[in-house]
């Protein structure tokens, strides 16, 4: 019999739902052009940024929590206009900043278990509890 080399994450119940995040939590695309994670559910992230993905198009990113980078694999699933900043703002620059809602392609379980302990650790109650209502889109919402 052999050992797991990382905890297996098997939640007892589905988790419904997106959270947002009371603390910051930033990442970058490949392309260094950086985001801020807005949203995140067990399924997705919605991320801030003044890159704008391709709706559809897989990306790989990393994500900066606890001081290390932690590589996540994407889809983008909507993409939007967020807002116009006349000023640089934190990690945003001047101009459009778009909201994406994206899905995570999970490649391993510390993945999963790192996507739970966000929500546990940088995350207030749940925006939604519940399948959402018909017609709303879930989880990566803005």
């Amino acid at each position: 019999m052999s050992e797991r080399i990382s905890e297996r994450f098997d939640p007892d119940a589905p988790i419904f739902g997106h959270f947002e995040l009371t603390h910051e939590v930033t990442g970058e695309f490949l392309n260094r052009e950086m985001f801020l994670i807005k949203n995140i559910s067990m399924g997705g992230f919605s991320l801030l940024s003044n890159y704008p993905p391709f709706i559809g198009n897989d990306y790989p990113i990393n994500v900066v929590y606890e001081g290390q980078r932690h590589s996540f694999s994407i889809r983008i699933i909507h993409s939007r206009v967020f807002r116009f900043l006349g000023r640089p703002e934190g990690i945003f620059r001047v101009g459009l900043v778009y909201a994406c809602g994206c899905q995570i392609h999970f490649q391993n379980d510390a993945q999963k278990s790192l996507v739970l302990r966000i929500i546990q650790n940088e995350c207030g109650i749940p925006v939604a509890a519940g399948p959402p209502p018909a017609g709303e889109e879930m989880a990566v919402a803005v």
